[in-house]
């Protein structure tokens, strides 16, 4: 067994003697018996559009504001390998998306989730690779409302130096990014995609990811992303 299934199957058992321990809660507020609860997902404000170059909308989406409850359970989520998150995350992604209008057309185009890229590093570290994960959970959510969508594992990364959490500012975090983010698949291509994250912060991350795509003639129609952190000042309907 390799790293990454000792690491999956530890998280695994982890989880169970949690469940059999301790009554589920809320991972956000801890609310026994909720995996997200109601109040926590819309704490974030609501899902926003903004800026996103190198998309055909030229628009990304948020499913809030990268805040309170919302930044806990996206957190316990994301390091803490809490799995059953990627069900209510998932649905809370289709549900921006299709409040967006961007899958509206009738009929839609067929439309390819790539999810983002971890790094090798942050894949060990986590035992998984949570955006390949929350994003077949995205696709399943979408097809049951009758969208017809599919999945591609199309970018990865190639070495970094520091992880994007550590990088203060856009200038910083495209320095390191440049260049290594790169198409991890053979041809023949998607058409269409849409682009799914986690947390866009400076947007360093899923522009490089936009320029990838274009660059092998792939129309990215927009970002999907849990939430998006305000600038200081900034309101979630700025």
């Amino acid at each position: 067994m390799g790293w990454h299934g000792f690491a999956r199957m530890l998280t695994e058992v982890a989880g169970s003697l949690r469940d059999v321990l301790l009554p589920r809660g809320c991972a956000g507020c801890d609310m026994p018996d909720a995996v997200l609860c109601d109040d926590c997902r819309a704490s974030g404000g609501g899902f926003t559009s903004f800026a996103m170059p190198g998309t055909v909308s030229g628009r990304a989406i948020a499913c809030g504001a990268y805040r309170g409850p919302l930044r806990r359970a996206i957190l316990r989520w994301k390091d803490h390998g809490d799995e059953e998150c990627d069900g209510p995350f998932a649905d809370m992604m289709a549900d921006a998306l299709l409040s967006s209008g961007l899958l509206a057309s009738d009929p839609m185009p067929v439309t390819t989730l790539v999810p983002a890229p971890s790094s090798p590093r942050s894949m060990r570290e986590r035992g998984r690779w949570h955006m390949r994960n929350v994003t077949n959970s995205l696709a399943r959510s979408l097809r049951r409302r009758g969208m017809d969508v599919d999945t591609a594992a199309l970018l990865r990364t190639t070495k970094t130096s520091g992880k994007s959490v550590q990088m203060h500012g856009a200038a910083q975090r495209s320095r390191r990014l440049q260049g290594h983010i790169v198409i991890a698949a053979r041809p023949p291509y998607p058409r269409n995609v849409i682009l799914v994250d986690d947390i866009v912060t400076t947007g360093t991350t899923a522009r490089q990811c936009a320029q990838a795509l274009n660059a092998a003639g792939i129309h990215v129609t927009t970002v999907i992303c849990l939430a998006r952190t305000l600038r200081t000042g900034e309101n979630i309907d700025d």
